[in-house]
């Protein structure tokens, strides 16, 4: 009897593995990053690294998953090799070790990243963004500012961004919770604590420090000011005196000192600078209404009274949506009127954006007035970017024409020299 063939098993001793999909696994990567599962990006990474480890993608891949373990060191060293093979990765490169860089603590090797990235690609609004972010924890409030007004110009700002240009480059009171806005350095949480209304706070943080940086005196000033602290502020007064600087941050609490003294023209020249250099400072409008007041400028002294109102008001509307998620669609309308009295267009145009978008989830308004709103905002952009728009200087100091004051302070002097100019 002839035995029975015996059944082998397939061999696959010879037969080619199957090729693995590193794009596939690269997806798969992905999707678990997306998903907060940092382990298995992780091993999926490795597998990625173990079949292409030369391929840019996947160097890529593994510099984010290192990254999202907070392996920053690992990660920006990865990526800046990578840039110096790879010439068309450099601006990626820049962009989000920068970024890492913040999130490392890095923050002056962060801040040249993006702007080495922003003189290379100077249209990229990531990069805006990521800086005015940054300023504002830092508390330089008109490098922040900067960056937020080519935002609304470029049409690419958001609702929060447009609060802080309410506040002058800051967070008001219920954004500054946000953790990526908690604040860096002396100045940052100083300007934090003033966000926030906690003057003495301030000025606890300005004085606590050993080494207090030069650009952290204004603030201590302005702080001065506000408490009411004469002394204080007469003090501040020698102490920046020695400092030679032209920067009109300074001008503020300079000329409440003057006013003090009763030299009502120095101070009005320093108030001018003031709202020029920021058109959000109520209280140097005050101030500005009460000396133009004492040298015989009734008009002017009137109009600058009416812009501090004006900018308390959008100021107060700002605090109150960053504290409350309600939004009004009457209370939109009057903070886009006061904007439009202010001569800030940019602002006006996007705050009707937010009325629409707010408007229309809202039912707040009808079909007709929604069509007719979004037509209007379509015309004020087109008229904006093609007419453009330029700052009127005489408009911003109230009508003063800052080279027809007298070169003396011998003003007409209304008020007591000893008169209290703290902030209500």
């Amino acid at each position: 009897m002839t035995p029975k063939a015996s059944r082998l098993p397939i061999s696959i001793a010879n037969d080619e593995p199957p090729p693995i999909d590193v794009f596939a696994l690269q997806e798969k990567a992905a999707i678990a990053l997306k998903n907060d599962d940092h382990d298995k990006a992780y091993q999926l990474a490795r597998q990625v690294m173990r079949l292409e480890p030369n391929d840019p993608s996947s160097i890529f891949l593994m510099a984010r998953v290192l990254g999202r373990r907070n392996r920053f060191p690992e990660a920006i060293q990865m990526l800046d090799k990578l840039a110096l093979t790879t010439p068309d990765a450099r601006l990626p490169v820049l962009g989000q070790t920068a970024q890492w860089m913040v999130q490392f603590g890095k923050w002056k090797e962060a801040e040249q990243r993006f702007q080495t990235l922003l003189q290379e690609a100077p249209r990229a609004t990531l990069v805006h963004r990521e800086l005015a972010e940054l300023f504002i924890r830092q508390g330089r409030t008109s490098e922040a500012t900067e960056h937020l007004q080519t935002l609304c110009q470029r049409g690419d700002i958001e609702e929060l961004e447009l609060r802080h240009l309410l506040a002058g480059g800051q967070p008001f009171h219920g954004d500054t919770s946000l953790d990526e806005l908690a604040p860096i350095g002396v100045r940052g949480r100083a300007m934090y604590a003033v966000s926030r209304g906690e003057w003495k706070q301030a000025r606890a943080e300005l004085e606590a420090s050993a080494t207090r940086p030069s650009d952290t005196l204004p603030i201590l000033g302005r702080i001065h000011v506000h408490l009411n602290e004469q002394e204080s502020l007469s003090a501040w007064s020698e102490e920046a005196d020695r400092v030679d600087t032209s920067n009109p941050e300074w001008s503020f609490p300079k000329a409440a000192n003057l006013a003090n003294r009763g030299m009502h023209v120095a101070a009005v020249r320093l108030l001018c600078e003031a709202v020029l250099f920021d058109q959000t400072d109520s209280e140097a409008y005050r101030l500005l209404s009460q000396s133009l007041q004492a040298i015989d400028r009734p008009i002017e002294s009137k109009e600058a009274a009416k812009r501090y109102e004006l900018i308390t008001e959008t100021k107060r509307m700002g605090r109150e949506m960053s504290l409350n998620e309600d939004r009004d669609d009457a209370k939109i309308v009057s903070l886009i009127e006061s904007l439009d009295q202010l001569q800030r267009p940019w602002e006006s145009l996007h705050w009707c954006g937010i009325r629409l978008a707010y408007a229309n989830a809202n039912n707040a308004l009808s079909q007709n007035e929604l069509d007719r709103l979004a037509t209007q905002i379509k015309e004020r952009s087109t008229r904006l970017n093609n007419e453009g728009w330029m700052l009127d200087r005489q408009f911003v100091t109230c009508g003063i024409d800052l080279d027809s004051l007298q070169q003396t302070d011998a003003a007409i002097d209304t008020l007591p020299k000893n008169e209290s100019v703290r902030s209500d």
